[in-house]
């Protein structure tokens, strides 16, 4: 995904407002889907489901995503108007086009589906009922609030390409949020990049003016989130050793990108990444660049986590700050 690096003076009450409003929306269809899985019937779970629960899930969804897309041309107004310009949308949103599917394109009754899937698989596993149920209803909730959001975020998306003030948006980050969300906060991307989220992402978007743009300057940039939670919310967010690492001054996005999925190795009791030791990386810092299949040359020296140097050498401060360094956390 393809940033910008000039992020936007951000309107913080407009988007603070927008955000509250939104997770009202999504609490009201949370609610209504837990409500309606007390109605599971042991007894012929699946006739329960079909015939009583989905459809009452559907439904909350479906009035979801009615008045979370309605509830975007409103904030763009707003965004607008905040920065001094005028909302003149070249062509007018359609709320109602945003119901009935989900983002991956399935329609909502078989999203659903997958939720109570869960709840079948473990009591064919011969997990306890209330287990079960459990697992089942955890799914189904990330599933709405999921769809939910995701139905904001694109109901923004299109609303603002048709206003031509806009240029494109910034990534508004909440907290408390997780580590990944955090290290995008702030940046600037084009109506062509689409949003990168995982499930359960409260995070929404920003429109953003050509002047705008050009002028930069932001207040949630990663450090400063970083900076204002506290200690535990740090260690929560990043993890113990990765929070150490960022006060100790480490590069938050370094920090992160190095326990991106299937980089993170164990060898001898230590914890290494692959991340960054490619020559597009670190390599050349590291050393011992060899090419070993794929396009770029690799370094074979071995790269700790943030959190393995931490751990290591955390009763050194000026020996964790080289070592952070040598390894490429710090600049």
């Amino acid at each position: 995904m393809t940033a910008l690096s000039a992020p936007a003076q951000p309107s913080i009450g407009l988007d603070a407002d927008y955000y509250r409003a939104q997770q009202r929306i999504v609490r009201a269809a949370v609610d209504q889907a837990q409500t309606a899985w007390t109605q599971l019937d042991p007894r012929d779970p699946s006739a329960s489901w079909v015939e009583e629960i989905r459809p009452q899930v559907v439904t909350a969804v479906e009035e979801a995503q009615q008045e979370s897309a309605a509830l975007a041309p409103l904030y763009i107004a707003g965004t607008l108007l905040a920065a001094g310009a005028v909302s003149a949308p070249l062509a007018l949103l359609v709320a109602s086009a945003f119901v009935g599917m989900a983002a991956n394109g399935l329609v909502l009754s078989a999203l659903m589906d997958f939720a109570f899937g869960y709840y079948r698989r473990a009591k064919a596993a011969d997990v306890p009922e209330t287990e079960a149920r459990a697992l089942g209803l955890a799914k189904l909730l990330t599933y709405v609030a999921t769809e939910t959001n995701d139905t904001a975020r694109l109901a923004v998306h299109v609303g603002a390409v048709v206003e031509p003030d806009i240029a494109g948006y910034e990534r508004v980050v909440t907290l408390p949020a997780c580590g990944r969300c955090i290290l995008l906060s702030g940046r600037l991307y084009r109506f062509s990049t689409g949003f990168l989220r995982h499930p359960n992402c409260d995070c929404s978007m920003r429109p953003v003016t050509s002047e705008q743009w050009r002028e930069g300057g932001s207040s949630r940039s990663p450090q400063a989130l970083f900076d204002g939670m506290t200690r535990a919310q740090q260690d929560k967010a990043f993890g113990k050793g990765e929070a150490a690492a960022i006060r100790a001054g480490a590069d938050i996005g370094r920090v992160v990108n190095a326990r991106r999925r299937n980089q993170v190795y164990v060898a001898g009791g230590y914890e290494f990444t692959r991340e960054a030791t490619t020559t597009r990386g670190i390599g050349r810092q590291l050393g011992e660049l060899a090419k070993r299949g794929g396009r770029y040359r690799r370094s074979q020296v071995p790269r700790p986590t943030a959190a393995q140097l931490v751990n290591a050498v955390s009763q050194d401060q000026a020996e964790l700050i080289r070592q952070l360094r040598r390894f490429g956390y710090l600049r």
